[in-house]
């Protein structure tokens, strides 16, 4: 609202928490408008700023300036420190809470409407698998969605890939559904793609144990005659999680999965200890995850 008032290029400032002073900040608050009847402020990441110069800001919060509005944009800040009482004190305190992953899709659909298209559900769920929570990366893939489709008005889940996965790095989701639909190939590169990008084989290794559990969980209440809505409570999944996961659980009988929990011990187990390359460790049990044949080669070097 303030920046629309004005010329950003003379009445808006932006700092980065990480290296701003607050004499700097203050004094940019401090500096008249040139154009807009206030200027704008903004510093991102405040939380990154030592103590000593959030306390700067504190202070100046007592008799900010009456031709600006400044903007300290943080992902926490303590309730108790100085800053934080300051600016409440003066009623500006605003708390936004991202949505949760299982709540994501549906921001997605959102997402979709404001930008005036639809999206069906899978395409959004699609989106959230290749992009994950950062909500900004979401709303630019979004829009690369959209002037990909041209004047099409509802997307879906072949839009996205047509556009996003391409371009998307590797995400671990990526890998576990490779996992999970047996496909050892894939999965293989993915895990190279993921561990060349930085991600920690420990990591991975969790993740993936963690996914196995979950189809477990769900080949059990499965047999059991549980209906997917039960499973999914039971479970803590929302529905389009349990879905996708469902899928991969039909692939495995209840024995494999067991088996390869037991693998995955084994193979932590030789990380551990240094009884060969962790790396060979583990894509050997992926291999046997993905095996068809019964023969599981496990964990072994």
């Amino acid at each position: 609202m303030v920046a629309a008032e004005g010329d950003p290029d003379f009445d808006f400032d932006t700092f980065s928490g990480e290296n701003a002073k607050a004499d700097d900040v203050i004094a940019a608050a401090n500096t008249l408008p040139f154009i807009a009847p206030k200027r704008l402020i903004v510093v991102r990441d405040a939380d990154k700023m030592s103590a000593e110069e959030l306390g700067l800001l504190a202070e100046y919060a007592k008799n900010p300036s009456p031709v600006a509005t400044l903007v300290l944009a943080a992902s926490s800040i303590a309730r108790n420190t100085r800053i934080y009482k300051a600016v409440d004190a003066l009623g500006g305190v605003s708390e936004y809470a991202a949505p949760k992953k299982s709540e994501l899709p549906g921001w997605v659909s959102k997402l979709f409407l404001a930008k005036g298209r639809t999206i069906t559900r899978d395409g959004a769920e699609t989106l959230v698998r290749a992009v994950g929570k950062d909500l900004r990366r979401l709303d630019s893939e979004a829009d690369k969605v959209i002037a990909y489709a041209g004047e099409k008005q509802q997307l879906e889940r072949a839009d996205v890939e047509a556009v996003v996965v391409q371009s998307a790095p590797t995400s671990i989701f990526e890998f576990l559904d490779a996992l999970g639909a047996r496909e050892a190939a894939s999965a293989l590169a993915l895990l190279g793609d993921l561990i060349d990008s930085g991600e920690s084989l420990p990591g991975i290794q969790a993740m993936s144990l963690r996914h196995l559990r979950s189809l477990i969980g769900i080949v059990s209440l499965r047999d059991r005659g549980m209906s997917s809505g039960e499973a999914a409570r039971a479970l803590k999944l929302a529905d389009w999680q349990y879905r996708n996961l469902a899928r991969q659980a039909e692939r495995f009988r209840a024995e494999e999965l067991i088996e390869a929990l037991r693998g995955a011990a084994e193979g932590d187990a030789k990380m551990k200890t240094s009884q060969g390359d962790p790396r060979l460790v583990f894509e050997r049990w992926v291999v046997s995850v993905c095996d068809r044949s019964g023969h599981s080669v496990t964990g072994r070097a």
